[in-house]
């Protein structure tokens, strides 16, 4: 009998709590992620401006694919309650009140607001996530946060695997997003103490792969900030092109909060709140 990859990942989730990481959301395989624990990351700059808006006082965050899907869902909301953020080829999208930019948002301009959004790459990684039971939403501002809050339900008795979905840029993978995914996996499955992760709890060669390059990267993080490294990648020049190196910094930045993002098991409207 041929026993596909996918099919020999499901026999191993059902052992073990497992890690796969998806570097792209096309890389995605078909069915993958129906009923099991989703994060998606998009470090510059989406899932890091939901964090910080969250923080800021938003009530909720729904993540819209096009532009005039965003507009149109604003549109039907309370008048004075909505936030229009997001952008296209990095920049912000013209009409809207916001850009992509974590430090725009304030508590001044977020308290009470729901944020709309629609971004070139985080949004639509989401929304290629919802067949997952769980998703939550996660950056470096919020990496202990979301960590504590998966940890509880990742060792449960049910081995439910966890599946990191990359946003990438353009179509591309990207440094940015596979780092902190190296790091969910390091802190999911590195033991304080210890050097090295049960090697089969890593569900694919991605998840491998990101994790060596996170602790390589984490042994240096004294002697070169994680912000310069994340300039070198693709996402780091797009920002640093359109005047925002700022956006690198506050992306850059661990733990500022401690809520935990995720997407509302009641998807009728689609929205994401701080749990």
């Amino acid at each position: 009998m041929r026993v596909t990859r996918q099919a020999t990942a499901s026999m191993v989730s059902t052992e073990r709590p497992t890690i796969f990481v998806h570097l792209l959301p096309r890389l995605i395989p078909p069915g993958g992620l129906r009923g099991v624990m989703v994060v998606v990351v998009d470090v510059l700059r989406a899932t890091t401006v939901m964090v910080h808006a969250l923080a800021a006082g938003c009530q909720a965050v729904i993540p819209c694919g096009e532009i005039d899907e965003a507009k149109a869902i604003a549109s039907r909301l309370p008048p004075g309650t909505a936030l229009l953020a997001g952008e296209r080829q990095g920049l912000p999208i013209p009409g809207f009140d916001l850009g992509n930019s974590p430090g725009d948002f304030t508590a001044e301009g977020c308290a009470g607001k729901t944020l709309v959004m629609t971004t070139t790459n985080g949004t639509r990684a989401i929304l290629a996530s919802l067949e997952a039971k769980r998703v939550s939403i996660a950056s470096f501002a919020n990496l202990t946060a979301t960590v504590d809050a998966i940890s509880v339900k990742f060792q449960r008795s049910d081995r439910e695997p966890l599946h990191i979905v990359c946003a990438g840029t353009e179509g591309f993978i990207s440094l940015e997003d596979s780092l902190l995914a190296g790091a969910l996996t390091a802190r999911l499955l590195v033991p304080p103490g210890r050097t090295e992760p049960d090697g089969h709890r890593l569900g694919n060669d991605e998840a491998c792969i990101v994790l060596s390059e996170w602790l390589e990267v984490e042994r240096s993080l004294r002697h070169r900030p994680l912000s310069r490294l994340l300039c070198l990648g693709r996402g780091g020049q797009n920002v640093q092109r359109i005047g925002r190196a700022g956006d690198i910094d506050d992306a850059a930045a661990f733990d500022r909060f401690s809520l935990v993002a995720e997407l509302c098991q009641d998807r009728d409207p689609l929205r994401i709140v701080a749990v």
